[in-house]
């Protein structure tokens, strides 16, 4: 009876250090689950898809001075002059001094959030997902109106004298992308001109990078290239700043997509969470009458909050389409 009770004893035990494994294997399931797409350097807990601060708090910035950054889309020197004055607000509601920092690719953005260096930033859209991933980046505005954000287009363009006018006619071209991390310069228009017209890159269309949107648009006047994939309001502000001629003159959309929200604003996520707040309520307050963020974007007048995990979901499906096409052509 002994003996039987010593067996039944053990059986137990065992049985609970099965289960118990089993439990510790079920949470670490569980645990890797909150990440989603985030880097697992990251965690986040509450499920926005965006890291969440770190709760150890040697991890965290309180910056003397504030790295501010817009996304390397055209000419940095022009636009460090159209953030000046947000900058002396963003000063003036932080008590941090803020410096410019000049980015020249996408890269260079991300990594720079990701170390800590830089604190806020606008990321273009295309970069925003790999920026919340992979650099820490908490978006949490966009440029917009009262009746929400103004967005933007994936445009194929081709200069009149090429004679494209359609997309059969890429077949055989020289299509201009902007870079590996850009949604409308290059996830979108792989994925749309596979998912809508079974045309591959490097196989249906040869494959350029301009490394700006400025730069294929100019590359595609100048005929450098056959076609670009562009973000169409970049082809706007070119227009209207007299760097290009109207489009009418010598652009055909060869073609649109849905509409895309706009690049988004935000800060590191190990930014301490009362100068997050700081730094928010000075976007969100900042009066964009009569500055150079309204002369410069005169479809927008504010700076609006935005939803990352619900208002960057289509971008997010962009980027899948265009993995599925990089599985196709073996990438």
């Amino acid at each position: 009876m002994k003996k039987l009770l010593t067996i039944l004893i053990a059986a137990l035990m065992c049985a609970s250090f099965v289960f118990a494994l089993g439990s510790k294997e079920q949470g670490s399931a569980t645990e890797k689950k909150q990440y989603g797409e985030l880097d697992p350097v990251y965690v986040d807990k509450n499920g926005d898809m965006i890291a969440d601060v770190p709760e150890d708090a040697s991890q965290l910035l309180d910056p003397d001075t504030l790295i501010f950054a817009y996304a390397p889309v055209e000419d940095p020197a022009v636009y460090e002059e159209v953030f000046v004055n947000f900058q002396k607000y963003l000063e003036k509601k932080t008590g941090k001094k803020v410096k410019w920092f000049a980015v020249t690719n996408y890269a260079t953005q991300i990594e720079a959030m990701r170390a800590g260096r830089l604190h806020v930033s606008g990321f273009a859209a295309g970069t925003v997902q790999d920026a919340v991933n992979t650099g820490g980046f908490v978006p949490f505005a966009v440029m917009g109106t009262e009746k929400g954000f103004v967005g933007y287009r994936m445009a194929i363009i081709a200069n009149k004298s090429s004679g494209i006018k359609t997309i059969d006619d890429l077949k055989g071209k020289n299509v201009a992308f902007v870079s590996e991390s850009s949604n409308s310069g290059y996830s979108a228009p792989r994925a749309i001109l596979y998912q809508k017209f079974n045309i591959l890159p490097n196989k249906d269309y040869k494959v350029s990078f301009s490394g700006k949107h400025d730069n294929s648009i100019t590359g595609v006047y100048n005929n450098d290239y056959d076609a670009a994939a562009i973000a169409d309001t970049v082809m706007q502000r070119m227009i209207a700043g007299g760097r290009v001629p109207a489009a009418q003159e010598w652009c055909t959309f060869v073609f649109e997509s849905d509409i895309f929200p706009p690049t988004a604003w935000g800060v590191n996520h190990r930014i301490k969470p009362e100068l997050q707040a700081k730094i928010k309520d000075a976007f969100l307050t900042y009066d964009w009458s009569g500055s150079k963020l309204k002369d410069t974007w005169p479809e927008n007048d504010r700076f609006i909050p935005v939803d990352y995990a619900k208002d960057y979901a289509l971008l997010r499906e962009i980027r899948a389409g265009s993995k599925k096409v990089a599985e196709l052509l073996g990438e």
